[in-house]
Protein backbone atom coordinates (compact mmCIF):
# COMPACT_ATOMS: atom_id res chain seq x y z
CA UNK A 1 0.00 0.00 0.00
CA UNK A 2 1.38 3.17 -0.97
CA UNK A 3 2.28 6.14 1.85
CA UNK A 4 3.48 9.72 0.94
CA UNK A 5 5.33 9.71 4.22
CA UNK A 6 6.50 8.25 6.75
CA UNK A 7 7.04 9.91 10.49
CA UNK A 8 9.81 8.82 12.82
CA UNK A 9 11.31 9.79 16.20
CA UNK A 10 12.10 13.72 16.63
CA UNK A 11 15.75 14.27 15.19
CA UNK A 12 17.14 16.96 13.35
CA UNK A 13 16.56 16.38 9.43
CA UNK A 14 13.79 14.94 6.98
CA UNK A 15 14.80 12.75 4.13
CA UNK A 16 13.11 12.92 0.78
CA UNK A 17 13.69 10.82 -2.52
CA UNK A 18 13.44 12.85 -5.10
CA UNK A 19 12.18 10.52 -8.27
CA UNK A 20 10.78 11.33 -11.81
CA UNK A 21 8.06 9.25 -11.66
CA UNK A 22 5.56 7.45 -13.67
CA UNK A 23 1.71 7.55 -13.82
CA UNK A 24 2.06 4.98 -16.70
CA UNK A 25 1.73 2.66 -14.37
CA UNK A 26 -0.12 1.39 -11.42
CA UNK A 27 2.83 0.46 -9.01
CA UNK A 28 5.38 2.36 -11.15
CA UNK A 29 5.92 4.65 -8.28
CA UNK A 30 5.31 1.80 -5.41
CA UNK A 31 9.07 0.92 -5.38
CA UNK A 32 10.01 4.78 -3.91
CA UNK A 33 7.35 3.75 -1.09
CA UNK A 34 9.24 0.85 -0.53
CA UNK A 35 12.43 2.54 -0.24
CA UNK A 36 11.62 5.32 2.24
CA UNK A 37 9.45 2.94 4.28
CA UNK A 38 12.78 0.56 4.61
CA UNK A 39 15.11 4.04 5.29
CA UNK A 40 12.15 4.90 7.54
CA UNK A 41 12.42 1.71 9.97
CA UNK A 42 16.20 3.38 10.61
CA UNK A 43 14.51 5.79 12.71
CA UNK A 44 17.00 8.11 11.50
CA UNK A 45 15.07 10.77 10.76
CA UNK A 46 12.07 13.01 11.17
CA UNK A 47 10.16 11.88 8.42
CA UNK A 48 11.03 10.29 4.66
CA UNK A 49 9.27 10.55 1.73
CA UNK A 50 9.79 9.98 -2.01
CA UNK A 51 8.88 13.41 -3.76
CA UNK A 52 7.70 12.80 -7.84
CA UNK A 53 7.59 14.99 -10.68
CA UNK A 54 4.71 12.52 -11.83
CA UNK A 55 3.16 11.10 -8.94
CA UNK A 56 2.08 11.61 -5.11
CA UNK A 57 3.49 13.42 -3.54
CA UNK A 58 4.41 16.06 -5.85
CA UNK A 59 7.90 17.68 -6.33
CA UNK A 60 5.43 20.83 -5.87
CA UNK A 61 3.82 20.67 -2.48
CA UNK A 62 5.87 17.84 -0.59
CA UNK A 63 6.91 20.20 2.12
CA UNK A 64 3.88 20.80 3.38
CA UNK A 65 4.39 16.91 4.73
CA UNK A 66 7.64 17.53 6.85
CA UNK A 67 8.62 19.16 9.96
CA UNK A 68 10.04 22.59 9.08
CA UNK A 69 13.67 22.14 9.37
CA UNK A 70 16.65 20.34 7.62
CA UNK A 71 15.82 18.50 4.77
CA UNK A 72 18.23 16.50 2.42
CA UNK A 73 16.82 15.60 -0.84
CA UNK A 74 18.60 11.91 -2.32
CA UNK A 75 17.84 11.82 -5.82
CA UNK A 76 16.84 8.58 -6.77
CA UNK A 77 18.33 8.64 -10.33
CA UNK A 78 21.11 7.23 -12.08
CA UNK A 79 22.75 10.10 -13.90
CA UNK A 80 23.14 13.75 -13.68
CA UNK A 81 20.85 15.73 -16.19
CA UNK A 82 18.38 18.00 -17.19
CA UNK A 83 15.96 16.89 -14.58
CA UNK A 84 18.08 17.35 -11.69
CA UNK A 85 20.15 20.20 -12.57
CA UNK A 86 16.96 22.32 -13.66
CA UNK A 87 13.50 21.05 -12.83
CA UNK A 88 13.92 19.80 -9.70
CA UNK A 89 15.18 23.10 -8.67
CA UNK A 90 12.61 25.02 -9.94
CA UNK A 91 10.05 22.38 -8.55
CA UNK A 92 11.42 22.84 -4.83
CA UNK A 93 11.09 26.28 -5.09
CA UNK A 94 7.41 26.11 -6.40
CA UNK A 95 6.71 24.61 -3.01
CA UNK A 96 4.86 27.82 -0.73
CA UNK A 97 6.56 26.87 2.33
CA UNK A 98 10.14 26.47 1.11
CA UNK A 99 11.39 29.28 2.82
CA UNK A 100 10.86 27.66 6.51
CA UNK A 101 13.22 24.74 5.42
CA UNK A 102 16.99 24.49 5.00
CA UNK A 103 17.11 22.56 1.51
CA UNK A 104 19.87 19.87 0.68
CA UNK A 105 20.36 17.95 -2.35
CA UNK A 106 23.45 14.62 -2.52
CA UNK A 107 24.56 13.06 -5.17
CA UNK A 108 22.14 10.50 -7.50
CA UNK A 109 22.01 7.02 -5.75
CA UNK A 110 22.98 5.64 -9.39
CA UNK A 111 25.96 7.35 -9.37
CA UNK A 112 27.14 5.84 -5.63
CA UNK A 113 30.62 3.97 -5.55
CA UNK A 114 29.55 0.88 -3.97
CA UNK A 115 26.54 0.73 -7.17
CA UNK A 116 28.97 -1.44 -9.41
CA UNK A 117 30.25 -3.57 -6.35
CA UNK A 118 26.51 -4.51 -5.32
CA UNK A 119 25.59 -5.26 -9.10
CA UNK A 120 28.64 -7.48 -10.22
CA UNK A 121 27.66 -9.33 -6.99
CA UNK A 122 24.40 -10.19 -7.91
CA UNK A 123 25.76 -11.27 -11.58
CA UNK A 124 27.56 -13.65 -10.16
CA UNK A 125 24.82 -15.13 -7.75
CA UNK A 126 22.71 -15.06 -10.81
CA UNK A 127 25.21 -17.11 -12.72
CA UNK A 128 25.57 -19.49 -9.85
CA UNK A 129 22.18 -19.97 -9.90
CA UNK A 130 22.20 -21.14 -13.67
CA UNK A 131 25.72 -22.96 -13.43
CA UNK A 132 26.11 -19.92 -15.88
CA UNK A 133 30.04 -20.03 -16.58
CA UNK A 134 31.86 -16.63 -18.20
CA UNK A 135 32.80 -18.06 -21.56
CA UNK A 136 28.95 -18.91 -22.66
CA UNK A 137 27.09 -16.04 -20.83
CA UNK A 138 26.88 -11.68 -21.95
CA UNK A 139 25.65 -9.19 -19.88
CA UNK A 140 24.44 -6.71 -21.07
CA UNK A 141 23.96 -2.89 -18.98
CA UNK A 142 20.80 -1.29 -19.83
CA UNK A 143 20.42 2.17 -19.30
CA UNK A 144 18.12 5.11 -20.43
CA UNK A 145 19.70 7.35 -21.98
CA UNK A 146 18.30 10.48 -23.78
CA UNK A 147 19.29 11.75 -27.42
CA UNK A 148 18.29 15.31 -25.25
CA UNK A 149 21.32 15.08 -23.18
CA UNK A 150 24.67 14.09 -23.60
CA UNK A 151 25.61 13.57 -20.38
CA UNK A 152 23.04 11.62 -19.48
CA UNK A 153 24.88 8.46 -20.34
CA UNK A 154 28.03 9.18 -18.86
CA UNK A 155 26.86 7.29 -15.81
CA UNK A 156 25.85 4.35 -17.73
CA UNK A 157 29.12 4.63 -19.32
CA UNK A 158 30.91 4.94 -16.14
CA UNK A 159 29.18 1.88 -14.44
CA UNK A 160 30.24 -0.76 -17.47
CA UNK A 161 33.86 0.10 -17.11
CA UNK A 162 33.65 -0.12 -13.22
CA UNK A 163 31.76 -3.31 -13.79
CA UNK A 164 34.54 -4.00 -16.18
CA UNK A 165 37.24 -3.61 -13.61
CA UNK A 166 35.19 -5.90 -11.07
CA UNK A 167 34.65 -8.64 -13.84
CA UNK A 168 37.19 -8.84 -15.97
CA UNK A 169 36.54 -12.40 -16.81
CA UNK A 170 32.87 -11.55 -18.55
CA UNK A 171 31.55 -9.92 -21.59
CA UNK A 172 29.62 -6.96 -21.48
CA UNK A 173 27.64 -4.83 -23.94
CA UNK A 174 25.74 -1.76 -23.29
CA UNK A 175 22.45 -0.96 -24.44
CA UNK A 176 19.83 2.38 -23.90
CA UNK A 177 16.21 2.84 -24.24
CA UNK A 178 16.71 6.13 -25.59
CA UNK A 179 19.76 6.26 -27.87
CA UNK A 180 22.30 4.19 -29.48
CA UNK A 181 22.84 1.44 -29.17
CA UNK A 182 19.16 0.69 -28.53
CA UNK A 183 18.40 -2.43 -26.81
CA UNK A 184 16.73 -4.03 -29.19
CA UNK A 185 19.45 -4.15 -31.66
CA UNK A 186 22.10 -5.24 -28.74
CA UNK A 187 19.94 -8.15 -28.44
CA UNK A 188 19.82 -9.02 -31.57
CA UNK A 189 23.90 -9.25 -31.66
CA UNK A 190 24.52 -11.10 -28.33
CA UNK A 191 26.28 -14.66 -29.14
CA UNK A 192 26.51 -16.21 -26.16
CA UNK A 193 24.02 -19.15 -25.46
CA UNK A 194 22.50 -17.03 -21.67
CA UNK A 195 22.47 -13.46 -21.47
CA UNK A 196 22.13 -11.63 -18.31
CA UNK A 197 20.54 -7.88 -18.07
CA UNK A 198 21.16 -5.29 -15.20
CA UNK A 199 18.65 -2.65 -15.85
CA UNK A 200 20.40 0.42 -14.43
CA UNK A 201 16.95 2.17 -13.66
CA UNK A 202 15.17 2.90 -10.43
CA UNK A 203 12.11 1.22 -10.29
CA UNK A 204 10.03 -1.28 -12.30
CA UNK A 205 7.84 0.34 -14.86
CA UNK A 206 7.03 0.32 -18.63
CA UNK A 207 11.25 0.41 -19.44
CA UNK A 208 11.82 -2.46 -17.02
CA UNK A 209 8.53 -4.78 -16.88
CA UNK A 210 7.59 -3.68 -20.73
CA UNK A 211 10.61 -2.48 -22.96
CA UNK A 212 13.44 -4.47 -21.48
CA UNK A 213 11.42 -7.44 -21.55
CA UNK A 214 10.39 -7.04 -25.63
CA UNK A 215 14.11 -6.48 -26.87
CA UNK A 216 15.17 -9.49 -25.42
CA UNK A 217 12.32 -11.91 -26.06
CA UNK A 218 11.49 -12.08 -22.46
CA UNK A 219 7.88 -12.08 -21.07
CA UNK A 220 6.52 -8.56 -20.72
CA UNK A 221 3.63 -6.46 -19.31
CA UNK A 222 2.63 -4.85 -15.52
CA UNK A 223 2.60 -8.38 -14.36
CA UNK A 224 6.39 -8.63 -14.74
CA UNK A 225 8.38 -10.25 -11.87
CA UNK A 226 12.07 -10.15 -11.06
CA UNK A 227 14.21 -11.42 -12.00
CA UNK A 228 12.63 -12.01 -15.44
CA UNK A 229 13.88 -15.51 -16.86
CA UNK A 230 13.60 -17.46 -19.64
CA UNK A 231 15.28 -20.58 -20.97
CA UNK A 232 14.68 -22.54 -24.04
CA UNK A 233 16.19 -24.71 -26.14
CA UNK A 234 16.89 -24.03 -30.22
CA UNK A 235 19.27 -25.53 -33.14
CA UNK A 236 22.46 -24.79 -31.22
CA UNK A 237 21.54 -25.74 -27.88
CA UNK A 238 19.98 -24.31 -24.49
CA UNK A 239 19.41 -20.98 -23.84
CA UNK A 240 18.78 -18.54 -20.98
CA UNK A 241 17.79 -14.99 -20.66
CA UNK A 242 17.53 -13.22 -16.94
CA UNK A 243 16.84 -10.07 -16.89
CA UNK A 244 17.58 -8.67 -12.54
CA UNK A 245 15.93 -6.59 -10.73
CA UNK A 246 16.42 -2.94 -11.49
CA UNK A 247 19.43 -1.26 -9.60
CA UNK A 248 16.93 1.25 -7.62
CA UNK A 249 15.42 -1.67 -6.26
CA UNK A 250 18.54 -3.57 -4.33
CA UNK A 251 17.74 -4.09 -1.07
CA UNK A 252 21.20 -2.51 -0.03
CA UNK A 253 19.77 0.96 -1.75
CA UNK A 254 17.96 2.13 1.61
CA UNK A 255 21.98 2.08 3.61
CA UNK A 256 23.13 4.00 0.32
CA UNK A 257 20.56 6.74 0.58
CA UNK A 258 20.94 6.80 4.30
CA UNK A 259 25.27 7.46 3.32
CA UNK A 260 24.41 10.23 0.51
CA UNK A 261 21.91 12.15 2.98
CA UNK A 262 24.34 12.27 6.18
CA UNK A 263 27.50 12.97 3.53
CA UNK A 264 25.76 15.69 2.30
CA UNK A 265 24.37 17.34 5.81
CA UNK A 266 27.86 17.27 7.27
CA UNK A 267 28.76 19.32 4.33
CA UNK A 268 26.51 22.09 5.34
CA UNK A 269 25.69 23.79 2.25
CA UNK A 270 21.93 23.98 1.36
CA UNK A 271 21.01 24.58 -2.12
CA UNK A 272 20.30 28.23 -3.56
CA UNK A 273 16.65 27.29 -5.25
CA UNK A 274 15.86 29.75 -8.77
CA UNK A 275 14.08 32.59 -8.12
CA UNK A 276 10.44 32.23 -9.75
CA UNK A 277 9.30 34.66 -12.09
CA UNK A 278 6.13 36.73 -11.10
CA UNK A 279 3.09 35.68 -12.34
CA UNK A 280 0.96 38.12 -14.00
Amino acid sequence: MQKSFTTNKPTQCAIVLGAHGSLAAPDSNQPLYDLADAISDKELFTAVTPAFLNGDPLMTDFLQHLPKGDVVIVPAMTSVGYYLQSVIPKRIAENPDHADFRIFISPVVGMHEKIASLAAARIERTMATDSMTADDTTVVLVGHGTRRNANSCKSTYALLDQLKLERPDLTFEIAFLDQDPEAEAVAKKIGTPHTVIIPFLISRGPHTTVDIPEAFGLDAGPQVQFPNRKQWDDGDGHRICICDTPIGMYPEVADLCVELAMTELERGTPIELPALEQLT
